[in-house]
């Protein structure tokens, strides 16, 4: 499930309140739409649950316009969680309303979301054809920026149906609009003619477009490109036999397919690394790679591939049986005409009487027939009502006992690693406290031995003082949820009070404690949080910190944020404990400078405390050089 902040969840109960103390339909729709395409990309369950319930009313009072657009909406919701099925599904009944209208915008944009659902799926053809549909709507309505999109888009589903000449005469369609647009999707067009021209065997050219992709999509930060660019480069390397390379450069994009959970770069990543292993003789790895792929692509496109061909025929069979139906009723009609003509001028007077009874019957008999059909309506459209909500409230209890299984499981292993923290952190030095107490109460330790052990003691014991507190701390947060109160402070008092509660610690160890905050710098936060924070941040620069040295506390501000900067002139941190130092699978924690044993939870406090607090926080590090710890908190105001 996407995550969602604190500011937002506020935002979606605001919306949902209004909504239901709304008393003008219209407006509690467009309350609706709004919080519905607010929430789409971080919350799409939400948004799709509002979208339901504006869309019934929409419904109620025939409001076709709002209709449509809800579909679209509920249909974007849908094809963000990766429920394609249900995405086409609603896509198609607002292309069906906006074609009623005669909404060109409207239809243009649905084709272009259901171009992406096909092409997602494998289904190149239908892909294609959408593409193409919306890019002759957005080329009609002159909308420079979505037909360079619609342009961009239909190259990438040419290129996969292995026609890279299409797909390359599109990208040249593109390209000036996107530099007319200073640069919109550059990185992707880039992208795209790398991978027509590897298609053609002209590597040198796929060589060279993919690396301006890279620099582009690099200074973007746009990863699902990145991971692209790499797994391009990977296929080229591939094709010139350089096996060295191509694993080098499938790694990186396959790292970064599963950071984003990118589910296309995935099933290449899998595919390149089949063919890499196959032909250096790995067959084993080849294998296990291979069947990642089948399994994989197979998930994701049968199933839902022969859903859309069954719904795409259907449509195509109801079609041509109601041009025959027409035209049978057509032929029908011409000859009843000729007969009735015919019998007119023979039996004129007969044909009077007759028909004026048959007329006179016939809306009788239509009556009572459309009564009928109205009562057999009525009660088709209340069974499907009903079918309807029974399977939202089955939905509904399938989520909320995932949701308990999933709090079970979190609950189960916050009490394992509770258990492995006391046992291991807590036990350790309590008992050499109680075994050199033990052995110099007995006697067996005389009084010179004893005091060269106790700053050991005071060290151990000041450990376990600053575990105990960071474990209150955590577990409070992670059972109860910490609760947060938020006021405006000047965070150059919090750091000039550790300056002063570590003045001793660094002394010991000849470092020099420097605050650089200017007065005055207003943040809004809770402050017992940040202190915390700010504590565990300059106790480690302090334990990882060589002698002689400096530990500098330091802020910068936006309009919105400030940073707060720890930066310490120590031994740094490899780019391998850098990726663990704020995960919360296991405790990482290493030594000091002095031999300083960690808890392995401060950073783990400080990441949550942060981060409930609308912040950000990250870390830089060079081995030998310093590391520099940093935070973001909300701007108070002045």
């Amino acid at each position: 499930m996407s995550s969602i902040s604190f500011s937002q969840l506020k935002f979606s109960d605001s919306i949902w309140n209004d909504f239901n103390n709304c008393k003008i339909d219209t407006s509690k729709i467009d309350k609706i739409i709004f919080a519905s395409d607010y929430l789409r990309d971080s919350k799409p369950d939400a948004a799709i649950e509002y979208g339901k319930a504006a869309l019934a009313i929409a419904q109620r009072i025939k409001d076709s316009k709002r209709e449509g657009l809800l579909m679209d909406l509920i249909g974007q919701g849908y094809d963000q969680k990766g429920d394609i099925a249900n995405a086409i599904a609603y896509f198609n009944g607002s292309f069906r309303i906006a074609n009623e209208r005669h909404d060109i915008n409207a239809i243009a944009g649905i084709k272009l979301n259901l171009g992406a659902c096909y092409t997602d799926v494998g289904n190149f053809k239908l892909g294609v054809s959408a593409y193409k549909s919306a890019v002759d709507y957005y080329a009609q309505i002159n909308d420079k920026k979505l037909l360079c999109r619609s342009e961009v888009f239909l190259s990438d589903a040419l290129y996969k149906s292995n026609n890279p000449d299409s797909s390359l005469f599109y990208l040249e369609k593109a390209k000036p609009l996107s530099i007319e647009l200073s640069g919109y999707l550059l990185h992707y067009i880039y992208t795209n003619f790398a991978e027509c021209y590897f298609l053609k065997g002209n590597y040198k050219l796929a060589r060279e477009n993919v690396t301006l992709a890279m620099g582009l999509s690099e200074k973007l930060n746009d990863l699902y490109a990145l991971s692209a660019d790499y797994l391009v480069l990977a296929k080229v390397y591939l094709a010139q036999n350089d096996y060295k390379n191509a694993e080098l450069y499938v790694k990186k994009g396959y790292e970064i397919a599963i950071e984003t959970q990118i589910r296309e770069n995935l099933i290449d990543s899998y595919k390149i690394f089949s063919s890499v292993y196959e032909k250096q003789g790995k067959y084993q790895e080849a294998l296990k790679y291979k069947s990642l792929f089948i399994i994989t692509k197979d998930s994701l496109e049968s199933a839902l591939n022969d859903y859309i061909l069954q719904d795409y025929e259907n449509e195509k069979r109801d079609e041509t049986f109601a041009m025959m139906k027409a035209d049978e009723l057509s032929k029908n009609a011409e000859l009843r005409r000729q007969k009735y003509i015919i019998v007119f001028f023979v039996f004129a007077l007969i044909m009077f009487i007759g028909i004026t009874i048959y007329i006179f019957y016939s809306r009788i008999t239509l009556k009572k027939a459309n009564i009928e059909i109205e009562l057999i309506n009525r009660e088709l459209n209340n069974k499907q009502k009903e079918i309807i909500a029974q399977n939202e409230i089955l939905i509904r209890s399938n989520e909320q006992i995932s949701l308990q299984s999933e709090d079970i499981k979190k609950l189960s292993n916050l009490k394992d690693r509770l258990f492995s923290i006391i046992s291991h952190d807590l036990r350790s030095p309590l008992n050499s406290l109680q075994t050199v107490l033990s052995l110099f109460l007995d006697g067996n330790l005389s009084q010179d031995k004893f005091q060269t052990i106790v700053p050991n003691l005071v060290k151990g014991v000041s450990t376990t003082s600053d575990l105990v507190e960071n474990l209150l701390h955590w577990s409070k947060s992670q059972l109860t949820g910490a609760t947060i109160v938020s006021i405006q402070f000047d965070i150059n008092l919090i750091a000039q009070r550790q300056i002063i509660l570590f003045e001793k610690q660094a002394s010991d160890k000849q470092i020099e404690l420097i605050n650089e905050i200017r007065a005055s710098t207003l943040v809004f936060a809770d402050i017992d949080m940040i202190d915390l924070v700010l504590r565990n941040l300059v106790a480690n620069a302090i334990k990882f910190c060589l002698p002689n040295r400096k530990i500098t506390i330091s802020a910068s501000q936006t309009e919105e944020y400030v940073t707060v900067n720890v930066n310490d002139e120590g031994i740094g941190i490899s780019t391998e404990n850098i990726q663990k130092v704020f995960q919360d699978k296991e405790r990482f924690s290493t030594r000091g400078t002095a031999n300083e044993a960690g808890t392995g939870l401060g950073l783990l406090l400080c990441k949550d405390f942060i981060e409930k607090n609308n912040g950000t926080i990250g870390v830089e590090s060079k081995l030998s050089v310093g590391t520099r710890f940093w935070f973001t908190l909300p701007i108070g105001e002045v």
